[in-house]
């Protein structure tokens, strides 16, 4: 009888991130609930005459855990019933996201050694259109999906920052 087979898995910073944003979500719905309660509740002991239909300040104040970026994704985001603090934060953290690719995903293109014929009649006029230098032998090159070849450090530093092909703008894990 055969082992069955064993695969390992990959857990990324992304699913940690994603994790965080569903426990914060999950602790806004929870008091978001508290207070639809606390409120519901009020205007019960006010119909019976009771108390006054105020309503209480929410013991617990949720404070979001970087979640701006989060919140500046969702489709019904509204700016102008944003307060500035809001605003402030959804900026700052637009300003500091990263639209490139991470370590993780960059370590999936593997560079291979560039060969130049030292015998053909025309000159190699092949260049990495970022660093517009021409390829020479042994340099190490990584060629994308889309089939571009780029310096493996050129590419690898304009993948940290872009996460599309410079030439065909082709996401590269899309």
């Amino acid at each position: 009888m055969a082992a069955p087979n064993t695969y390992a898995v990959h857990v990324s910073s992304e699913t940690h991130k994603i994790e965080a944003w569903c426990q914060s979500d999950e602790a806004l719905a929870r008091q978001l609930q508290d207070e639809e309660d606390s409120r519901d509740a009020a205007a019960t002991r006010e119909l019976a005459g009771n108390i006054s239909l105020e309503t209480p300040s929410p013991a617990v104040e949720y404070i979001p855990a970087n979640n701006a970026a989060q919140v500046a994704r969702e489709d019904n985001v509204d700016p102008d019933n944003m307060s500035y603090e809001q605003l402030q934060a959804i900026g700052e953290a637009v300003g500091t996201q990263s639209r490139g690719l991470s370590d993780d995903l960059i370590c999936y293109l593997v560079p291979f050694r560039s060969k130049c014929n030292f015998f053909s009649s025309k000159k190699n006029t092949e260049e990495c259109v970022i660093c517009k230098s021409t390829y020479k032998s042994r340099q190490k090159l990584i060629r994308l999906p889309c089939s571009h070849c780029y310096h493996a450090d050129c590419i690898t530093r304009w993948l940290k920052i872009n996460k599309a092909c410079p030439v065909c703008n082709e996401e590269v894990f899309g």
